[in-house]
């Protein structure tokens, strides 16, 4: 992945990299057009970035770095929620690890019960 960000940073103006960094930096917050305004560049060479695959695929490695980078804490954030009780979190957490299959029953006329399954487990997913 290294080799695939570096390829496709390489393809990219510096001005291009800065509007990257900043898109995908969650300490990073401002409108559009102060980005422009920082970068140096008008919305309209903004928004045709935005329709370049090379950008685009590099603001997603950003992001991607910045999400991994953050893995451990939230990991601990959700373990901590569970720890004091919170159902959501613990249903998340068991979702996460895939032991948790949600159970819907409806009664009217004739009962239904709905299985929720992860993807992985669906026989109608190609």
């Amino acid at each position: 992945m290294a080799s695939e960000q570096k390829c496709t940073n390489s393809k990219l103006t510096k001005k291009q990299r800065e509007a990257a960094e900043m898109l995908a930096n969650p300490d990073v917050s401002c409108t559009k057009t102060q980005l422009c305004k920082t970068v140096g560049v008008s919305r309209t060479v903004f928004y045709k970035w935005l329709k370049n695959s090379a950008f685009i695929s590099y603001v997603n490695s950003l992001i991607d770095t910045y999400t991994d980078a953050e893995l451990g804490s939230v990991w601990k954030a959700l373990i901590h929620r569970c720890v004091i009780g919170d159902v959501q979190a613990i249903k998340l957490y068991f979702e996460l690890k895939g032991k948790y299959k949600q159970q819907i029953e409806h009664s009217t006329d004739t009962d239904f019960v709905f299985n929720i399954l992860p993807a992985s487990e669906r026989t109608d997913v190609e």
